[in-house]
């Protein structure tokens, strides 16, 4: 009995050997959250090098989190040394949802134009309704009723369900939440507050 216990420790010890080494060769916890998710299937704005990594969990009709957008927004134009990864995090559900899909289609199609339609999307924010989804969309010269059909005809998003997953093991429990290299923000981070954050 004592043998078969030894045994299982050891089998259990090597195990997670590889998984520690690979969370020591992840830069930070924003890099080591990541992980979860396949190359390039997250929509990422900014420096691919850079030093800061920022992950924003996000739902388009979450108001504080259309300010967040503005701060972020400014703080790119202003840095050249970080990265945003978007994570479309829909808890409010029903129209946030077919967001969520809409910009994930959006960053698998036409990754340049992410940025504008999330921004658009954020400002539409709480009252958000297909017709103004749909408007944004044909602004950007997008087949807006098209792009709309195909996020309701999605039953399930994998990247949508990770990121319920991670946000989840994170203990994250609302909008806007972010991760700045080793360290959680839950909440509306003030952009005076951010700036020193990112310098």
């Amino acid at each position: 009995m004592i043998k078969k216990f030894y045994i299982l420790i050891i089998t259990s010890l090597l195990i997670a050997i590889p998984t520690l080494v690979t969370a020591q060769d992840d830069k930070n916890l924003a890099s080591f959250i990541l992980r979860n998710h396949e190359a390039n299937a997250l929509p990422t704005v900014g420096n691919s090098d850079a030093e800061i990594t920022v992950v924003e969990f996000f739902d388009y009709r979450c108001s504080y989190c259309a300010k967040q957008a503005k701060d972020f927004e400014k703080i790119l134009n202003e840095s050249k040394n970080m990265k945003i990864v978007y994570l479309e995090w829909p808890i409010f559900g029903d129209i946030s949802d077919t967001a969520a899909k809409i910009a994930l289609i959006i960053w698998d199609n036409y990754p340049d134009m992410y940025f504008d339609i999330h921004n658009g999307l954020m400002k539409l924010g709480p009252k958000m309704k297909k017709d103004s989804i749909i408007s944004l969309l044909n602004k950007n010269n997008l087949d807006g009723d098209k792009i709309f059909s195909q996020a309701l005809d999605q039953t399930e998003n994998a990247v949508i369900n990770e990121n319920f997953k991670l946000a989840r093991s994170l203990g994250l429990r609302g909008t806007p939440a972010s991760v700045i290299n080793d360290s959680i923000y839950p909440g509306y981070i003030k952009y005076e507050v951010l700036s020193k954050l990112v310098k």
